[in-house]
């Protein structure tokens, strides 16, 4: 909900354990309005105390009482009120989500008005709204759907309450820190290398193919779905089986990759071209680094991610929960400045015969394609130069047909 559109208000008071009161100091501030009537007030009592005229004095003299009385009741206005944020506590990148965000008045003897409120979290986007009136021991409520751009953690997000309560000579703001633990995972991008080496299309057996093993041992037949390729149809079986009223059959194997002990996903920010450190790259990178592991762990295979930013500590993931807890850990993952060469070597030695390898990097393969070894099981690479080609083609694509 935007500012100027209508709120719900709820007459039920929340329990104390679900909202945080913070000793806030109220900021007050002039308004051009203000700032001309107090002027004119102090005109009016200096002119008639100087003219010795009583009336002028008095109507001054009652400005400048007013404009004490304005200032109190605009900062008992905005005291005892709280903010509350509900949402996720781990959202991906650019991934929406609903955020909600209430405001409770408490039990006080003077009701909340003209209030505006809001909550910027990690200080990219705000939820934010605006009531009239807010009675004792009631509440105001906005939800709101929002994305965040920037991976990071975040446990305390900045809100506001403020108010030109009343006459609109003054401006009140509290600022408070509400306790909100948010944390902004990367999106999971799988890297098209993966898809067009062959070795994870469904229903396609590898053949020959040196990538990650050999095609699966052969299980039996079974009946042909939509999807199967013409290669794998059993033709002598499917003409025995139409002939008895059954339908095509296909040769059923075992998935592919069966071979695998696992797959060795390698990260590294080494570079020997002198590139440019490009921050963006690096986030590209570590999406990329999710999808890879994300798509090898759907497809049955077990994961091994060794990465220099994590000081070359493996991290074993085989499993949806192992996934998330490797995203937890990548929440506050910064690049590794002093990777080189020999590290890099040193991690390749270690990757067993029959697992497969993985490599990607924030820099372009063309600064350390060289250090990879041969292996019985071919290496894929991922380059995140093409990973960006392709990234501005679709944008761009994406313009022309808006």
């Amino acid at each position: 909900m935007e500012l100027g559109k209508p709120m719900v208000v709820s007459e039920n008071p929340i329990s104390s354990t679900e909202k945080r009161v913070a000793k806030v100091k109220t900021r007050v501030e002039w308004t051009r309005f203000g700032v001309v009537f107090a002027g004119v007030g102090l005109a009016f009592f200096a002119v008639g105390m100087w003219r010795v005229d009583g009336v002028m004095a008095a109507m001054g003299l009652s400005a400048i009482v007013l404009i004490g009385m304005v200032r109190w009741l605009g900062v008992r206005n905005l005291k005892g009120l709280t903010l509350v944020y509900k949402g996720p506590r781990r959202v991906e990148v650019a991934k929406g989500f609903d955020a909600r965000l209430e405001l409770h008045g408490g039990a006080r003897w003077l009701d909340g008005f003209w209030l505006e409120f809001g909550i910027r979290l990690m200080d990219e986007k705000e939820v934010c709204g605006r009531v009239f009136w807010l009675s004792s021991n009631s509440s105001a409520k906005v939800l709101r759907w929002v994305s965040l751009k920037h991976r990071g953690l975040r446990r305390k997000q900045v809100a506001w309450i403020r108010s030109g309560f009343p006459l609109g000579l003054m401006t009140f703001q509290n600022e408070i820190r509400v306790s909100a633990e948010i944390g902004v995972v990367p999106f999971g991008r799988v890297p098209r290398e993966l898809n067009s080496s062959g070795f994870l299309l469904d229903g396609v057996p590898l053949g020959g193919s040196g990538q990650f093993g050999e095609t699966g041992d052969w299980k039996g037949l079974r009946e042909w779905r939509s999807g199967d390729a013409v290669q794998r149809v059993a033709w002598a079986a499917s003409m025995r089986s139409c002939a008895s009223g059954g339908g095509l059959l296909v040769r059923q194997e075992e998935p592919p990759g069966s071979n695998l002990e696992m797959c060795a996903v390698v990260f590294h920010s080494f570079g020997t071209d002198r590139n440019l450190i490009r921050p963006d790259r690096f986030e590209r990178a570590l999406s990329l680094l999710c999808g890879v592991v994300g798509r090898m762990l759907a497809n049955g295979i077990p994961v091994r991610v060794l990465a220099d930013f994590w000081e070359w500590e493996p991290k074993e993931v085989n499993s949806k929960r192992g996934l998330a807890l490797l995203k937890e850990a990548i929440l506050l993952a910064k690049r590794a400045e002093w990777t080189e060469a020999h590290d890099l070597l040193e991690v390749f030695s270690k990757v067993k015969p029959r697992e497969c390898l993985i490599i990607l990097s924030d820099m372009p393969t063309s600064s350390w394609k060289t250090l990879v070894p041969d292996s019985v099981l071919s290496p894929v690479i991922v380059d995140i130069v093409d990973y960006e080609k392709s990234t501005k083609r679709k944008m761009l694509k994406g313009k022309g047909a808006s």
